[in-house]
């Protein structure tokens, strides 16, 4: 009876941890969408009030850093072919997460751009 209640024990542990370990299928990770020349507004922590000491990069490219505080970044999206690229954030030798921005060409977003540039400034 000992053995059979160390059976159960050590099986529901190894359930328990199956289960902690699955990946959660449900859950996708968010992509941002929007088209070469767009802005961006990037919320974080951790930024350059300079400017030019924080590195926004599409994929392979680079965007333009237009204004930057501590807790945000506003860039221009850099030209890119219509497709799904990782953005990373670099501060000195410091690289954020990747997150996923997909280029769609066919879907500007001028006017919600002008007036997120306008509260911006």
């Amino acid at each position: 009876m000992k053995h059979c209640k160390m059976f159960v024990v050590a099986l529901l542990l190894v359930i328990t941890a199956m289960t902690a370990c699955a990946p959660n299928k449900g859950k996708k990770a968010s992509t941002v969408t929007g088209d070469a020349g767009n802005f961006l507004v990037i919320k974080g922590h951790g930024f350059s009030k300079d400017k030019a000491a924080n590195r926004v990069i599409f994929g392979e490219k680079a965007a333009q850093v237009l204004q930057a505080d501590s807790n945000y970044l506003l860039v221009q999206i850099p030209t890119q072919q219509a497709g799904t690229v990782q953005v990373v954030v670099a501060v000195g030798n410091n690289t954020s997460n990747a997150m996923l921005f997909e280029y769609m060409p066919k879907h500007k977003l001028v006017a919600a751009v002008k007036e997120l540039a306008l509260a911006a400034y």
